[in-house]
């Protein structure tokens, strides 16, 4: 398992489409390692990895079941606090879909002693700053701000985690707020296909859906089945606090002990995720949905969920497909034909999402012309199956490597940069230092690895096929 929040430049609009479908929804997808620039290859002979020396991970538990993970940070005066709370989309009932995503917003509107709107405000006052974020495995909600003020934000994180109010004007405000980003996606046809996709691509488990919410489900959501959601997954037995800056181990621990250790410990929240594990794909699926501006291929494949081995080597295998404009499908996709003096098609790209249960590695291609649907549908199979049947080149498994690395250590760039990668860690695998170790895994990772794990996870009856065709299409239809 490795993550990099920092996504490449899109230049084209075509690739902006692609962008804009992989983030899908108003909350933030789990994405794979991308460059910070599109790399060519240098050379052929793999160049070894630089070492990435890094301070110890500090790890300690509240009595009350409270994790809490420490990193020093000492390059500025600025400390990072933020609680991961292990609920997301996945966790929602299917008839309260959006669930999760209302309290990314309902968290700052108020407690027993903090106003609406104050804890932001709070620490906007010291010289930080605060956000959250929804995704299908989590709830995070993360400040930075001077590190002189490290008891003061873990008091106001202790307060919101067991005494928000619920009012019912509050909850209906922000439900109209969510609502409307729900509108925005209705709106745009590429995001409506990237859900069709999903819904299509998983049967069973809820990974059918983003944390975006519907707004049939959100407007039969009450303010009763908010307060009992928030009751069963906002405890300490089921959150991470993750402090990462310039401050000491005994100060992280005097603080936690202070303000969450006086909460009580909650019951063993449900996971109704676990009860759905999605079955096996044995035969190919496919659909046609609305046009939209640009036209989009999607050909998506389980993938394996964040703790397996083989997320290393399909990782590797995303960058080789569609990351940069030298890897396989950019160059297929975008090379001019001898006959037409045209190419097939705009853009095209390759995005894995890694989750904490089976993922999904999905190739894309973009392109105008009504007609060339088949066309380029043909070319992304192709090139997945060339992978599966000779493997990478041993400049692409390098430059793909070293994209990578690229990406982790831009990671690294501030200490919220690695309190994320802290969360985000414990959130897919359980351990919040696993993070620490995936260099020296994914620097394993072989051209064998990448063929087998293209063949094992990439052949065409495993492929769930959605076509957005350009406007001026055939009427869309399965």
């Amino acid at each position: 398992m490795i993550v990099n929040s920092r996504p490449s430049a899109r230049r084209a609009a075509a690739a902006a489409a692609i962008a804009a479908l992989l983030v899908a929804s108003p909350v933030v997808a789990q994405k794979a390692p991308a460059p910070a620039k599109a790399q060519s290859p240098t050379s052929r002979t793999p160049k070894p990895k630089q070492a990435i020396k890094l301070p110890a991970l500090e790890r300690f538990t509240l009595d009350n079941g409270l994790e809490v993970a420490f990193m020093r940070v000492d390059a500025a005066p600025v400390v990072s606090v933020q609680v991961w709370y292990h609920v997301g989309s996945k966790d929602e009932a299917r008839d309260r879909r959006g669930s999760a995503h209302m309290f990314e917003h309902m968290m700052f509107k108020g407690t027993d002693h903090v106003p609406p709107e104050e804890h932001a405000r709070h620490v906007n006052r010291l010289g930080g700053y605060v956000n959250a974020t929804t995704n299908e495995d989590a709830t995070f909600y993360f400040q930075s701000l001077p590190a002189e003020h490290l008891d003061f934000a873990i008091q106001l994180e202790a307060e919101r985690m067991r005494n928000l109010v619920f009012r019912d004007d509050m909850v209906a405000t922000e439900k109209e707020v969510v609502k409307e980003e729900i509108r925005q996606q209705e709106n745009n046809p590429l995001a409506k296909g990237f859900l069709r996709f999903l819904e299509i691509a998983y049967s069973k488990h809820p990974y059918a859906w983003t944390a975006g919410g519907t707004i049939a489900d959100l407007d039969a959501t009450t303010t009763k089945d908010l307060e009992t959601f928030y009751d069963t997954y906002y405890q300490p037995n089921n959150a991470l606090l993750v402090v990462a800056g310039n401050v000491t181990l005994d100060q992280v621990k005097a603080s936690a002990e202070a303000h969450f250790g006086k909460l009580a410990r909650g019951a063993e929240p449900p996971r109704p995720a676990d009860k759905a594990p999605e079955p096996a794909q044995t035969e190919q699926r496919r659909e046609t949905v609305e046009p939209g501006q640009v036209g989009l291929t999607l050909v998506g494949y389980k993938v394996p969920e964040a703790k397996h081995v083989d997320v290393y080597a399909l990782q590797v295998l995303s960058l080789i497909l569609g990351s940069g404009e030298s890897s396989r499908l950019k160059l297929r996709i975008k090379a001019v034909d001898k006959t037409t003096k045209q190419p097939l098609g705009l853009d095209a790209g390759s995005q894995i999402l890694v989750r904490e249960h089976p993922g999904l590695l999905a190739v894309i291609g973009a392109y105008l012309d009504p007609g060339a649907t088949a066309a380029i549908e043909a070319a992304l199979l192709d090139e997945v199956a060339k992978l599966a049947t000779k493997g990478p080149a041993a400049d692409e498994l390098r430059k793909a490597k070293n994209q990578i690395q690229a990406g982790f250590v831009f990671g690294l760039e501030d200490a919220a940069g690695i309190g994320q990668q802290i969360g985000l860690s414990w959130i897919l695998t359980g351990d919040p230092g696993q993070w620490l170790r995936d260099l020296d895994e994914l620097e394993k990772v072989s051209a064998a690895d990448v063929q087998r794990v293209a063949k094992d996870y990439l052949s065409p009856e495993k492929a769930t096929i959605v076509t957005i065709p350009p406007r001026g299409a055939a009427k869309a239809g399965k």
